[in-house]
């Protein structure tokens, strides 16, 4: 291993500007790969596309289109459905779907089909009119005949007849008059339609016109359309009314197309700002903490590190995500890790070296091995994030590995490159007397904080102890925040629009369940459905509406499921759109929807496992969720189930890691220990300031796994690079805390600022994973230098009074 680094040390010595110049090139290769970058602010990050909800929701939305547009009417009701407006409303309704691939359900569907059958009503009772008379005047005639009546006798008993058939059906004849017309030009036929008697509105359009001063238009795309062809239909869909204005009528789209379309655009700008917050803050930290020649160098390294790492997500297809948008602060917080620790032992170096590359030479071979563990142990945490069945966490941690050692790859090279050429012409005895006035400071500090601690290692490991299990208690009581609209921005307008349309259903948002049988529109399907709905609505006061093909032929029946031949009629009758949108063509799949009270996430996650158990019970009948608010609520699962495991095999993993290469069961131990209580002491902080979990600071087990692990690795390694040169334990520990401190409390709270500026996020999700991580970072801290120093000196110094034991007994 020591020749390895002797090889890697001389490639810094004899090509320095070579090792730029590669730099240099492989960063305008990346430029490319970042321009490729796009972002997906789907539910499919979310969600494993492996997952049963997955599938399901593919396989319903495959028949009954995507997730819908929809057009919300404000205004008076006389307004919107004035003649000029219907005829406008009309036009969209026949036209649109012409050029787009989707179906629209709107009060206008209704009247069109009212408009049909009244038609048809009027046609089927002209003909009933004629042959009630014709079969009436025939009779007539033949009474006549047998009467001995003459021919004008006859007619005129026939004509009598006809006006008695004709008197019959009068009232009928009047209503229908009264009517008018059937037509949207119709003012009477149209408000006959829509209005009960009371004024009121028709049951049936309920859904279509919740109150007096709004009415919905429902545009459904395509379920074989990719989301750029569904968000084209929304634009196009607005544009439409942008162009066509109604009058004395206002028109707001709404639907998650338009919201997930809001999150992408914040994304990009929020990420933009997090950038440059997180600049800024890498500078005010640099300036005030390392005080030493080309403080910045180390913000390049890390810049450089951030374009490689966005360079490969273009290339290889990783979107920016929610969590992928975090990698970039993140990122920047930890990758200057390498960079300042390097930079931090040159410096140190440099004080008591002859020559710059001497200097090199000693910090290379001695913190190049040191680092390098701290960042396989970092990696191996990192990548234990891939077990999430999240996609969005697994590319988080892809990232994040591969970003790490890129950081460290090019900190590695180019710092120790730029140094070399910078600091050769420049007398040594200079550059050892800044470094030393440098460091004092911050190490005098260290020194006295070891010094104490050093005198009470077990009361302060006994209170890490207790905290440590108190914040294991308490994080089950964790709340759970896994609902997608309540983890992005709250002030975005689609997301507003669509809480608005919600408000005006009266409903707090709508569960949706796949129902398959062998034929959905038969007897005893909707039979058992129907009273499936009443059922739960009766259990689960969280329901308050439903709709499926059930409550569909009931309502047109009276109230209850028919038989089969006028369940036929009904469905023949009803307009085709709404058919398409609640039973596929091949009657073995319905649609099932519950409206449901503003309820927390958790809360519906347990609602919609309670329906599924309940329609198990249904005889022949598959009843599955589907849809937006299945995939929130199975993130739930996501992210609870998965997130012990990832955390005890994060630990696992890094045990073994240290075990390999230390080969000292104790030292590995201790430091996973004071990494365990770091997660305990985050739970209890996440608990006291009611941090939620989500799909991100669900991970912060791991997050400050793999960053308290390259803090306690680096100053363990210190530790015992002390002690190997015949210092005691205490001594040792009090030069390694003062030494390799400086440059952790440099790192660390550098990767403070880069989690840090994560809080300045208009993203719900990641403000929290920011607040989250700046705890969790922080007691990495106070583990590393309060809680770690005096564990090891205590169990050294008993194991060496151990061994004089043994000597003198053996003496």
């Amino acid at each position: 291993m020591k020749n390895i680094f002797n090889s890697l040390n001389n490639i810094v010595e004899r090509i320095p500007r070579w090792v730029i110049l590669i730099v240099v090139v492989f960063s305008l290769a990346a430029i490319p790969g970042t321009i490729l970058l796009k972002t997906d602010s789907s539910l499919n990050p979310l969600v494993s596309p492996n997952s049963t909800v997955s599938k399901d929701t593919q396989r319903y939305q495959a028949k009954f289109g995507n997730d819908p547009i929809t057009v919300i009417l404000s205004g008076h009701l006389q307004d919107i459905f004035s003649t000029s407006n219907l005829a406008q409303l009309n036009i969209f309704e026949q036209g649109f779907p012409a050029n787009h691939e989707c179906d629209i359900i709107s009060p206008v569907t209704i009247l069109n089909q009212a408009i049909k059958q009244a038609v048809q009503t009027q046609q089927n009772l002209q003909t009933q009119i004629v042959q009630a008379q014709q079969e009436a005047a025939q009779a007539a005639k033949q009474q006549a005949a047998a009467a001995d009546l003459g021919p004008a006798e006859q007619e005129k008993a026939a004509e009598q007849a006809q006006a008695q058939v004709l008197q019959k059906f009068q009232s009928t004849i009047d209503q229908l008059n009264q009517m008018g017309e059937p037509s949207l030009d119709n003012p009477k036929f149209v408000a006959a339609v829509l209005y009960n008697q009371d004024g009121s509105i028709n049951s049936s359009l309920t859904s279509l016109i919740p109150d007096q001063e709004h009415a919905l238009i429902v545009v459904t795309p395509a379920g074989n359309l990719g989301a750029g062809d569904s968000l084209k239909i929304s634009h196009d869909v607005e544009n439409y009314f942008n162009t066509n204005k109604l009058q004395n009528v206002t028109t707001t789209a709404a639907g998650f197309t338009l919201v997930t379309e809001a999150i992408s655009s914040s994304m990009k700008s929020n990420l933009l700002i997090l950038l440059g917050l997180a600049v800024v803050v890498m500078v005010v930290v640099l300036f005030a903490l390392f005080r030493i020649r080309w403080r910045l160098l180390s913000l390049l390294m890390v810049g450089i590190g951030a374009l490689w790492t966005f360079g490969f997500m273009g290339y290889i297809s990783i979107p920016i995500t929610m969590a992928t948008m975090a990698v970039l602060p993140v990122l920047i917080g930890l990758g200057i890790d390498y960079p300042i620790q390097f930079h931090n032992r040159y410096q140190e170096e440099i004080a008591r070296s002859n020559s710059v590359p001497q200097a090199v030479t000693n910090s290379f071979l001695k913190m190049a091995p040191a680092v390098g563990i701290a960042l396989l142990a970092t990696a191996i945490g990192f990548g234990t994030l891939y077990v999430s069945s999240v996609p969005m966490i697994r590319d988080f941690g892809i990232i994040l590995v591969v970003g790490v050692v890129l950081c460290y790859l090019i900190a590695l090279f180019l710092l120790y490159s730029v140094v070399f050429l910078g600091d050769k012409r420049v007398a040594v005895a200079k550059l050892g007397q800044v470094s030393t006035m440098a460091g004092n400071r911050i190490e005098r500090m260290l020194s006295k904080i070891a010094g104490y601690t050093l005198k009470y290692p077990l009361a302060i490991c006994l209170i890490a102890l207790v905290l440590g299990v108190g914040g294991g208690i308490v994080d089950h009581w964790l709340p759970v925040n896994t609902d997608f609209t309540k983890l992005i921005p709250q002030n975005m307008t689609a997301l507003r629009n669509t809480q608005n349309l919600n408000s005006l259903l009266g409903i707090g948002g709508q569960i949706k369940f796949m129902v398959e049988a062998d034929d959905v529109t038969s007897q005893a399907v909707l039979t058992q459905l129907k009273s499936f709905e009443e059922n739960e609505i009766a259990l689960y006061p969280e329901l308050l509406t439903a709709s499926s093909p059930a409550t569909l032929i009931s309502s047109s029946a009276g109230g209850s499921i028919p038989f089969q031949p006028q369940i036929d009629q009904i469905l023949t009758n009803s307009p085709a759109p709404l058919l398409k949108q609640s039973i596929s063509s091949d009657k073995k799949m319905a649609t099932l929807s519950f409206g449901i009270n503003n309820i927390p996430l958790d809360k519906t996650h347990d609602l919609i496992s309670r329906i599924e158990q309940d329609g198990q019970k249904l005889d022949s009948i598959h009843v599955a969720p589907v849809g937006t608010m299945a995939l929130s609520t199975a993130m739930i699962d996501s992210v609870i189930g998965s997130r012990f495991l990832m955390d005890g095999l994060c630990l696992g993993a890094i045990f073994i890691i240290l075990l390999l290469v230390y080969r000292r069961f104790i030292r590995s131990l201790f430091i996973i220990i004071c990494i365990g209580i770091v997660i305990g002491w985050s739970s209890l902080t996440m608990f006291i300031f009611g941090i939620p979990l989500n799909p991100l600071t669900a991970v912060l087990g791991v997050i400050t796994t793999a960053i308290g692990t390259e803090f306690m690795v680096l100053l363990a390694s210190r530790y015992e690079e002390e002690k190997s040169k015949g210092e005691l334990p205490r001594k040792a520990m009090l030069t390694a805390v003062s030494k390799m401190g400086r440059a952790i409390v440099t790192t660390g709270i550098t990767t403070l600022g880069g989690f840090g500026v994560l809080i300045a996020s208009n993203f719900v999700v990641i403000r929290d994973f920011g607040i989250a991580t700046v705890i969790g970072i922080f007691l990495c801290l106070v583990s590393t230098i309060i809680v770690m120093p005096p564990l090891m000196v205590w169990w050294d110094e008993r194991r060496a009074v151990r061994q004089a034991l043994k000597i003198k007994s053996g003496s």
